[in-house]
């Protein structure tokens, strides 16, 4: 038997011009109008945007959108309704031998994380949240660091060129549109200090989201594609074109290493020229920040004049 809230998904969907009252919609279903409120609540957690008007009803305004299922795994992605976490869960097929440039995402995250062990918001129907194995051969670690960088110099350039958007980036590794951030990445590697058994790279990047979505406490910091263009993005082929990228500038960074790339982080940054707050695990800096090293590295002088090379850490 069809869920009620599946039933009252048919009469929106049967009426969408009009507003049905909660005493037509409980009369036919069998239930009190606080069980139909219940399942309507049910219906926009799920992606669906229902408006309510008082002695009028509801009405459907517009479904989920969802990821083509099929058309991703077409090309042998990886593809979750839910996960805990992407990059988790590639990890979890990677000890079980997946290849190399096996791509994984999903419509939700459970338990979507960024970096210092921070929670990413990841609800359905709204964002893009994937992650990307890579299996580099004769590449250190050291050599590999520049790879979350990589990730941002790619997908800055795709939104940019392809969609005409102000994207910047923010050293090491958030997004920003028009000064806000939108998205982020999360590297991970499994290795030795002289060897990689693999990398996963992690992206979170908010779409579809209004700014109402977001909890009080990331509305302020947080925003969307959607939220600062007005436009509403097909996220299947914004996807597959974003991956597409990625995963022919690995193998180039795999073989030509970071140098190709600085130059569109120079090209793209909001930090460079900018007087900055660095926080890394035990310490804080502040000074000017003036360059990139070849190894992506942030250069630093500090209120002494003396130039600081910081390899990890975040800024404000």
């Amino acid at each position: 038997m069809k869920k009620k809230e599946n039933h009252i998904l048919d009469y929106l969907m049967s009426n969408r011009d009009i507003y049905l009252s909660g005493n037509y919609i409980s009369s036919k279903l069998g239930i009190s109008r606080a069980a139909v409120w219940k399942k309507i609540c049910g219906l926009r957690q799920k992606g669906y945007r229902i408006s309510a008007r008082p002695n009028c009803g509801y009405r459907l305004d517009e479904e989920p959108d969802q990821l083509n299922k099929d058309l991703l795994e077409e090309k042998n992605i990886v593809f979750y309704q839910a996960v805990d976490s992407t990059n988790l869960a590639i990890r979890r097929l990677a000890e079980q031998g997946l290849p190399g440039y096996s791509t994984l995402i999903a419509e939700e995250q459970l338990k979507g994380r960024g970096r210092l062990g921070r929670n990413w918001f990841s609800p359905p129907n709204s964002g893009l949240w994937f992650s990307l194995l890579l299996r580099p051969e004769l590449l250190s670690p050291a050599a590999a660091a520049p790879v979350t960088l990589v990730t941002a110099a790619v997908l800055a350039k795709n939104l940019r060129e392809k969609h005409a958007l102000p994207i910047t980036i923010k050293w090491p590794n958030d997004l920003l549109v028009n000064g806000i951030k939108f998205g982020g990445i999360l590297s991970e590697l499994k290795g030795e200090p002289d060897r990689i058994d693999y990398l996963v790279i992690g992206v979170g990047l908010n779409i579809n989201q209004q700014q109402s979505d977001f909890p009080a406490e990331l509305s302020a910091q947080a925003t969307s594609l959607f939220a600062e263009s007005g436009r509403h993005f097909d996220r299947t082929s914004l996807f597959l074109a974003m991956w597409n990228d990625l995963v022919q500038a690995y193998k180039h960074f795999f073989k030509q290493g970071f140098a190709p790339f600085r130059d569109q982080i120079l090209q793209y940054n909001s930090f460079i020229g900018q007087e900055v707050n660095v926080k890394w695990p035990g310490g804080t800096l502040k000074g000017f920040a003036s360059d990139l090293t070849a190894e992506g590295a942030l250069l630093i002088k500090d209120k002494k004049g003396k130039t600081r090379v910081v390899n990890y850490g975040e800024i404000w």
